[in-house]
């Protein structure tokens, strides 16, 4: 592969965006097309029990709030980035049935924001994820190779994520 000065790939988008605190954000998009209708993509992708099933970073998810799934919702996030383990409490900040989904994390090893949208497109679902992020800590020294990472990891989401959906059998109204 070969990339270009700023160390993308051919048709990679890397933002890198100052925030209020000064400090200088990754960005990166991912969209994908699943041949499935919205609600069964917004259905799979925000079921927190299967998160892992997904989402190659993440072993486990917990719920730490009470009540359905919604803005202000908590979440535990466990997984292994760079062979070391993690934790990182999440809360949900955008929940529009069928529409959006984003979180961010509130504490950690790195500061982390993942949107999805989805949206109707051609005979299923285009899903784009939309993530922003910093590193801290021990992360922080390795921030290139954590950016690239995780990128990586969120590509091989939205992929696994489609196989998962495509390979069962569709839904139909009445089941």
């Amino acid at each position: 592969m070969v990339g270009n000065e700023s160390g993308t790939l051919p048709g990679e988008t890397l933002t890198k965006r100052p925030t209020l605190m000064r400090h200088v954000v990754n960005e990166a998009e991912i969209a994908i097309e699943i041949d499935r209708p919205v609600e069964e993509v917004f259905a799979a992708a925000t079921d927190i029990d299967r998160f892992p099933d997904w989402s190659v970073s993440l072993s486990e998810v917990r719920k730490t709030s009470e009540g359905a799934l919604g803005v202000d919702s908590t979440l535990l996030f466990m997984g292994k980035q760079l062979g070391r383990r993690y934790e990182a409490p999440v809360v949900v900040t955008e929940y529009v049935i069928n529409e959006r989904f984003t979180t961010k994390t509130t504490g950690g090893p790195f500061y982390i924001e993942v949107g999805y949208l989805f949206e109707k497109g051609g005979s299923g679902t285009r899903f784009t994820t939309h993530v922003r992020g910093e590193s801290k800590g021990f992360f922080k020294v390795a921030e290139p190779i954590v950016y690239r990472i995780t990128k990586k990891q969120f590509e091989t989401a939205a992929e696994t994520l489609k196989a998962m959906l495509e390979a069962a059998p569709a839904v139909t109204a009445g089941q």
